[in-house]
């Protein structure tokens, strides 16, 4: 709970950056968006010592992950690439997340004993990818974002380092390299989510793959990002059109996380999956 607060005045900082062009600003919110990202994770760390397990079992437990990975992967990013102009997009998609998480039922958020299936230590190999997996799409998403929304600083801007005072926001150019960076980082972790999924499948329920309605989106959300990594070389599917697809694979992403489950319920639908 208290890194939800602190996460919003990361979102300010960057805003306050991009609009009044002052590094300062920019510097201020890297640091608060790193006190964030401790105070989530420590959070996490505390709730999985007071569980007995990692925080993987539902979708508030996960969706907090989800943020914090966000969060990691977005500061790496910023730091390796030396620009604070996309913060505020990528601070609003896990915002977004954290927020999701923090407005589950009581029921979802209370410390519950693992179910059989859980029991395994597929838990921790799949729950991590996974989360890294989509940590990375989700920057991918908040930088597509910024790219819809914002044309960027002019090509003589785009270097590795940050921008000057009056040009906060990178070329579009440098975005779009961005993007195809997060998306390369992720995949082999929605990879590695996707094989050990099918072990522990195998390992739970004797079977491998079963096309259950959250298999099924973890096919497709791997499929799309297979997909855009396929055409990024292609000159006429970058530019808005990479940002596009990179934005549509987070709404994938989201539907596997929450419309499923709620698909699930409505239609009735078996599914094996606890959420």
């Amino acid at each position: 709970m208290l890194s939800f607060p602190v996460l919003w005045a990361a979102f300010a900082g960057y805003l306050s950056y991009v609009k009044l062009h002052r590094p300062v600003l920019g510097r201020l919110a890297t640091g608060i968006t790193g006190l964030a990202w401790v105070l989530l994770g420590s959070g996490l760390v505390e709730r999985s010592l007071a569980a007995g397990h990692w925080p993987f079992t539902s979708r508030y437990e996960f969706a907090l992950c989800f943020a914090w990975a966000i969060l990691g992967v977005y500061l790496a990013l910023e730091i390796s690439w030396g620009q604070r102009g996309q913060g505020p997009y990528v601070l609003a998609v896990a915002l977004a997340v954290a927020a999701y998480g923090l407005t589950r039922p009581a029921a979802d958020q209370a410390i519950a004993p693992l179910l059989p299936a859980l029991r395994s230590p597929w838990l921790v190999v799949h729950g991590l990818s996974a989360a890294l997996g989509y940590g990375a799409c989700g920057v991918a998403a908040g930088l597509s974002l910024g790219r819809l929304l914002r044309s960027g600083a002019p090509a003589a801007h785009s270097g590795g380092t940050e921008a000057p005072p009056c040009h906060p926001l990178p070329a579009a150019s440098d975005v779009e390299r961005q993007i195809e960076r997060c998306v390369a980082l992720g995949f082999p972790w929605l990879t590695l989510a996707l094989v050990s999924g099918a072990a522990w499948a195998q390992q739970a329920w004797g079977r491998y793959w079963g096309w259950d309605p959250k298999e099924t989106w973890a096919l497709i959300t791997w499929l799309w990002y297979l997909m855009i990594l396929h055409l990024v070389p292609l000159r006429r599917w970058r530019g808005r059109r990479l940002a596009g697809l990179a934005l549509a694979g987070m709404g994938i992403v989201v539907f596997s996380l929450v419309g499923v489950p709620w698909l699930v319920r409505t239609v009735r639908l078996e599914s094996l999956h606890a959420f």
